[in-house]
């Protein structure tokens, strides 16, 4: 079967006729009649019926264009990829990262890297740790940002940071007026929860065993903006990564510093090699930049009334772990 042979079938099928679809073929008629036989001889199949003055696609027939018209757009998409590619900037840019990070991170980002690739194509997609990690080991993906490194894989991988938690309350919680949050303080609280079997709720849960404390959890979420959502209608405290907090200032809640520390992690992973693609290495650098400035606005001293956490959230250095 050539490849010829089927945009001849196409074009008739478009068109209407073998005459039509030699214009939009630039060829004579005879050829899109010899074409359309040879593929129905390659394919076994009767996909027109002869009348005069005119063909009429059989049940075969549409059922193969069905067919057709899906491949052919997987050769459109091609087209499209190619003409980006050939433009300075070009390109498809596909970034996958936890929800955590995709809200408000990544988009900023984004917006940077847009500033000086405007004719980039990017595609995100936001899933837990596993699936990104499944994602970039089979490159539907080209970045990821992940919370839990999975060993098993074989890609490139790099600390992208590595912060302490803070404690997320209304605003005008009564635990608002104290300088540091520990586990003691909340004891009976309604507290706010990373859903079972979640990476980050392990760590959590530790610090509170050890501390002898039992939690009332009355909510439970894998996602920071639903956790930021419930704490800014008074449900609950709940405890959560600075950065991702920093993107919920607007709501009617505050962040104060957590001892002992709890670490969020974050790291970057793509496949062996895909370092060195310009697209990809510059999004990258424009990440570290980006975070770094988050981490620095976290260190800034500002008004205890919005909440934001000291330099106790930033790695020991104040620098990206990487």
């Amino acid at each position: 079967m050539r490849f010829s042979h089927v945009e001849a079938f196409r074009a008739v099928m478009l068109s209407g006729s073998t005459t039509a679809a030699a214009g939009i073929l630039h060829t004579s008629q005879p050829n899109v009649s010899r074409s359309v036989a040879l593929l129905e001889k390659a394919t076994g199949l009767r996909l027109f019926e002869r009348l005069p003055g005119k063909v009429v696609p059989t049940k075969d027939g549409l059922s193969f264009f069905k067919e057709v018209q899906r491949s052919f757009v997987g050769v459109q998409r091609l087209e499209e990829a190619a003409k980006r590619i050939r433009r300075f900037s070009g390109g498809l840019l596909r970034v996958a990262a936890v929800p955590t990070l995709a809200h408000g991170l990544i988009p900023r980002t984004i917006k940077r890297f847009v500033e000086i690739y405007p004719d980039a194509s990017i595609s995100i997609h936001a899933g837990h740790s596993s699936a990104i990690s499944q994602w970039v080991d089979e490159q539907s993906c080209d970045i990821g940002v992940v919370s839990d490194l999975e060993q098993s894989y074989g890609f490139e991988n790099e600390e992208l940071y590595q912060i302490d938690g803070v404690c997320l309350m209304p605003r005008g919680h009564r635990l608002a007026a104290k300088q540091m949050i520990g586990p003691a303080d909340l004891a009976g609280e309604p507290y706010i929860s990373f859903s079972q079997n979640d990476y980050g709720r392990s760590n959590v849960d530790i610090v509170f065993e050890r501390a002898g404390i039992s939690r009332n959890i009355t909510l439970e979420t894998p996602y920071s903006s639903i956790t930021c959502a419930l704490v800014a209608q008074g449900l609950g405290i709940a405890i959560v990564n600075p950065i991702a907090a920093q993107d919920y200032q607007h709501l009617a809640v505050v962040t104060r510093p957590f001892h002992p520390p709890i670490k969020h992690v974050a790291t970057l992973i793509y496949s062996r090699g895909n370092s060195r693609d310009r697209l990809i290495s510059s999004f990258v650098e424009i990440l570290k930049v980006v975070t770094l400035e988050d981490q620095r606005a976290l260190a800034t001293p500002v008004d205890r009334g919005r909440g934001l956490p000291s330099r106790r959230g930033l790695t020991s250095s104040g620098r990206l772990g990487h």
